[in-house]
């Protein structure tokens, strides 16, 4: 098993930096100690979403330190790509040691991995611009909401069934009784398909409606069904935030426009729920997600 090591070292030269890790996402980023921020290895490609629920902690060495000498434990396949990165941290104040995280990598080439471990990143908290509404409706209401995209907007439809791929589909096929079985992704840009491995209503102009979530209004059998659209006004692209293509921007307009005049917002700005829905749930009881 071939292994290589080596230590962390911004373009300023620096190799002591303050540390923000997610274990599980394997995604972190590096501040040194004149203040330069560089993403870790492949964090680029998911940094944005891990900014939508917060920044991640900075670590902190048991003697209360704060910076660290980072360095990174590769393994490779026989192949020369990069299995795998242990990403180790010694204390810059007491010396401690430790393995902070494990990066696998699935992909090739890995080339990138090796040669610039360290990708700098000027402003790294600014996030693409994202909307996300909430629905209380009816399967009759999602299918309302699906017609007019398709047939009014001319969006195309993608669904996903749960544990399946994201198809191109026809809205004579979609299954909405008793409910919304699959996910479905539109857009109106032609020829343009879902990006693979991501959301694509994230990275790409394309507009989601979630399968509902059930909501216990009275157990066991009074549910309500919670739905979610969701999109981006903005995306990342080559680490810079740039905004959608012109003609999904106004399709999304038109989509808010038509959910504000068919849903007016009850619980806030971003929400459309169906009203007898709304007076259904809340005049009784406060709803627990299940």
């Amino acid at each position: 098993m071939e292994l290589k090591r080596t230590t962390c070292e911004c373009s300023c030269g620096s190799q002591q930096f303050f540390v923000r890790l997610k274990r599980d996402e394997q995604v972190g980023l590096l501040t040194c100690s004149a203040g330069h921020h560089s993403l870790l290895l492949d964090s680029r490609d998911y940094w944005a979403d891990i900014l939508q629920d917060g920044r991640p902690k900075q670590i902190r060495c048991k003697c209360g330190g704060k910076l660290f000498a980072v360095m990174l434990l590769y393994e490779f396949r026989e192949t020369g790509d990069v299995r795998s990165v242990d990403v180790v941290s010694a204390c810059h104040a007491c010396g401690d040691g430790q393995t902070r995280a494990l990066f696998e990598i699935k992909y090739s080439p890995t080339e990138e991995l090796v040669s610039r471990p360290l990708d700098p990143i000027d402003e790294p908290w600014l996030q693409p611009k994202r909307r996300k509404i909430t629905a209380y409706w009816r399967p009759s209401d999602a299918e309302k909401f699906t017609q007019y995209l398709a047939t009014t907007l001319g969006a195309r439809i993608f669904q996903r069934l749960p544990g399946s791929e994201i198809t191109p589909c026809e809205i004579d096929s979609v299954e909405f009784h008793p409910e919304l079985r699959p996910t479905l992704y539109f857009t109106v840009l032609p020829d343009l398909m879902p990006p693979a491995g991501r959301e694509p209503q994230e990275v790409a102009p394309f507009l989601k409606l979630n399968w509902p979530f059930h909501i216990v209004i009275k157990y066991p059998d009074d549910i309500a069904l919670l739905h979610c659209v969701e999109y981006s006004n903005e995306v990342v692209r080559g680490g810079a935030i740039v905004k959608q293509p012109e003609e999904f921007l106004a399709f999304s307009r038109r989509v808010i426009e038509w959910l504000s005049h068919e849903f007016p917002p009850t619980r806030g700005l971003y929400s459309a729920d169906n009203p007898e829905e709304y007076t259904r749930i809340f005049g009784r009881s406060k709803p627990n997600q299940s």
